[in-house]
């Protein structure tokens, strides 16, 4: 049986990571939209594009013989998951949610700011304008837990993702040692 797998989780709680561990999976995400399309992190002026990108991205995904399609979104609300549900009821998939932990705000936004910051020098051609720690803050308050009368065939709580690498210090340079050229080639 067809499933789709609707990832949920704040930013920073580990979806990304989680979906990496199934490479079978065919994935649709606004990251990847906003990072690969518009080489660029959250900018609101893309948002109305990006939405439609997604949406078409998603009913071409249903439809094609993939065997599970993740949505790898942040999915908080209730309003963001519904009509999910209502694409998997369409598409005859079965809707499954794997729920990300929720930590203190604290950390999870720490983790946020060290992804973008991860983001931004592993790819200088992407614009990373951040993530303020208001927008955060109304984005963990408006959470809502997934309810099982939303209709997922199987709710996974508490996934435990991919720990985040710690940061290594950074090395000093070594003095690299040059050798003397060859006399056949020296002027």
């Amino acid at each position: 049986m067809n499933k789709l797998v609707v990832l949920v989780g704040l930013p920073g709680s580990g979806k990304t990571s989680f979906r990496s561990r199934h490479p079978d999976w065919a994935v649709i995400s606004k990251d990847d939209i906003r990072r690969t399309i518009f080489h660029r992190d959250f900018d609101p002026e893309f948002e109305d594009a990006v939405d439609r990108i997604f949406g078409a991205a998603l009913v071409e995904a249903v439809d094609s013989p993939a065997s599970v399609v993740c949505v790898d979104n942040t999915n908080i609300t209730r309003a963001e998951r519904a009509p999910l549900l209502e694409v998997a009821q369409l598409s005859g998939r079965v809707p499954i949610a794997y729920i990300m932990p929720q930590l203190p705000m604290e950390v999870m936004y720490a983790r946020k700011l060290r992804q973008l910051n991860d983001l931004a020098r592993a790819h200088p051609d992407i614009v990373v304008s951040g993530f303020p720690a208001k927008r955060y803050e109304m984005m963990y308050h408006l959470y809502e837990e997934v309810s099982e009368d939303e209709g997922f065939a199987r709710v996974f709580r508490e996934v435990e993702p991919i720990p985040m690498p710690k940061r290594t210090r950074r090395r000093r340079a070594r003095k690299v040692r040059t050798l003397d050229p060859l006399p056949l080639f020296v002027s």
